[in-house]
């Protein structure tokens, strides 16, 4: 066993380094504003955020919710270079996962920078401020979540379940994105958007995008070659 967890790169120091990182954000804020998780939870969990969430409870400029966005898009780059690694597809190192994180930043800003910008338009809301706000609890709702899932991939008391926890990991990315999908439908439905514009918006600024960043991401994460 000694000699595997010399070989094992899922079980590199670095990588405790983040997940440290990453636990010691959760304490920050659980010391700081312990009342966060009670509204990610109810945010979560409700289909509709409400208008007193929305202006009480949610907001952009909370350090402990930046805090946390920030942590999560960590451990999704972290869960995301874990299951390129576990399949050989890149080459083991902070480099590789450094590449990762960059990627899903981009993919995250560029997001709510979109659903900024089409809120600058001279048109009714529809709902837009309510699903940008979505799109973050749910992103980091999704870290949170994916936390035991990246930890465990990296010192299981078993490395045979590795074979299984990505796979639990995959499900529960597959199961929050289309969560988050049937929200941006009932929010855009509860607010006078047609159900029309609402797969319009899906398909060319959710489904699209996730496509094209997935298959990109083939291309601009170093494969790794077997000779």
């Amino acid at each position: 066993m000694d000699e595997l967890r010399v070989v094992d790169a899922l079980g590199s120091g670095w990588l405790a380094g983040v997940l440290i990182l990453a636990v010691g954000m959760l304490a920050w804020v659980n010391m700081v504003s312990p009342r966060q998780w009670v509204v990610l939870s109810r945010s979560f969990g409700a289909l509709r955020l409400g208008r007193h969430r929305l202006r009480e409870e949610l907001d952009m400029r909370d350090r402990t919710l930046t805090g946390l966005a920030v942590m999560s898009t960590i451990v999704i780059a972290l869960f995301g270079y874990q299951v390129f690694l576990y399949h050989e597809w890149i080459q083991p190192g902070i480099m590789g996962f450094l590449r990762v994180l960059l990627v899903v930043t981009v993919v995250m800003v560029a997001q709510v920078a979109l659903l900024q910008t089409i809120r600058l338009l001279p048109t009714s809301d529809g709902g837009l401020e309510e699903y940008l706000y979505t799109v973050i609890v749910f992103h980091v709702v999704l870290g949170l979540i994916l936390l035991p899932v990246v930890t465990l991939m990296s010192f299981p008391a078993k490395v045979s379940w590795r074979e299984w926890i990505w796979l639990t990991g995959l499900a529960i990315v597959g199961a929050t994105v289309l969560f988050r999908w049937v929200r941006a439908v009932v929010v855009g439905m509860g607010n006078g958007t047609p159900l029309r514009y609402i797969f319009l918006y899906l398909c060319a600024l959710e489904i699209l995008p996730a496509a094209l960043a997935i298959e990109q991401a083939r291309h601009f994460v170093p494969t790794l070659h077997n000779p």
